[in-house]
């Protein structure tokens, strides 16, 4: 098995797909156009979920954005609550890549930091979050990791 996509929920579709695809280079895989969704299906009994989507092709996976149309959830979650905290992305030269993707409205929460010991050691790694408060993480591989 192999991962297959990650899902975001944004609240602005074309916002996001035009913010993540200028920004990180990710072409456009799919469009879904508004369609209506037994809630049931998606952990949301009782609800009709409105929805609008589209899929980004991130390497040999996608970024799936949605947009909610109804119902509109208000919750908010921290990097360290239960769930999905973050999705990294790969990057060849951490430091450069994090200049230019300030300058394109990632909020970054620090410098990028070293790992010098354990089985990531010599990953460089940084936190940001997209306009939408979303954490991404940029990470860059040094050696590969130990088995």
């Amino acid at each position: 098995m192999e991962l297959d996509h990650v899902g975001l929920v944004v609240p602005h579709l074309d916002d996001a797909v035009g913010w993540y695809s200028s920004t990180f280079g990710f072409g456009i895989a799919w469009r879904e156009a508004e369609t209506t969704v037994d809630g049931a299906a998606l952990g949301l009994p009782g609800e009709s979920a409105r929805l609008k989507g589209s899929g980004l092709a991130v390497g040999g996976a996608y970024l799936e954005l949605h947009e909610y149309l109804r119902p509109v959830g208000s919750a908010t979650r921290r990097t360290c609550d239960p769930g999905f905290g973050h999705i990294a992305i790969r990057s060849d030269d951490i430091h450069s890549d994090t200049e230019r993707l300030a300058s394109a409205g990632l909020r970054f929460m620090g410098p990028p930091r070293l790992i010098t010991s354990g089985g990531l050691a010599g990953v460089r790694w940084v936190y940001a979050q997209d306009p939408w408060g979303n954490v991404i993480e940029l990470c860059q591989r040094g050696e590969p990791l130990s088995k």
